[in-house]
């Protein structure tokens, strides 16, 4: 039987500040944002080096992950009940009778159909899937994004 160890990293450094809205939520329709902290943990066989992973591996696209979202107004790409223009400076979105402009370059635009916890933490999940596909000693990934004291979201995904 193969023996399976979990990395867990909560570190103060991953965490963004970043606005957005939720359709058909409400109050949360309204623009508004959250210092949202992020947690991963990892599962898997300890390699030669007596690691799943090595810190200076994981931290960093973690840290890259957030920084790209960090400061910045989060747009649901996918979100097919919002109206979306988009030129070289400015970004419309409107839904209902809201309608939002922004500047082009406080914004990023993620491949999912809302700006929910959920949301956020399954395309994190999918975007350290990515950078860690040449690990085969993983087995999976949970990604938790919290977006205050109380709540939060966990996403696990299977890497092999």
């Amino acid at each position: 039987m193969t023996q399976l160890d979990r990395l867990r990293i909560n570190r103060a450094e991953h965490q963004f500040a970043a606005a957005h809205f939720l359709v058909e939520m409400g109050k949360c329709e309204r623009l508004h944002g959250h210092n949202y902290n992020m947690s991963v943990e990892l599962a898997g066989e300890i390699g030669p080096k007596g690691v799943i992973i090595d810190f200076n591996v994981i931290n960093p696209i973690i840290k890259a992950i957030c920084q790209s979202l960090d400061h910045r107004i989060l747009i649901a790409e996918n979100d097919n009940r919002c109206k979306l223009s988009v030129d070289a400076d400015n970004v419309e979105v409107g839904f209902k009778v809201k309608r939002y402009v922004f500047p082009r370059e406080d914004c990023v635009f993620l491949p999912i159909y809302s700006t929910t916890v959920e949301a956020l933490s399954s395309y994190i999940a999918e975007k350290i899937t990515e950078d860690l596909r040449e690990y085969t000693n993983i087995e999976w990934i949970e990604t938790g994004v919290s977006e205050g004291a109380s709540q939060s979201a966990l996403t696990r995904r299977n890497i092999k």
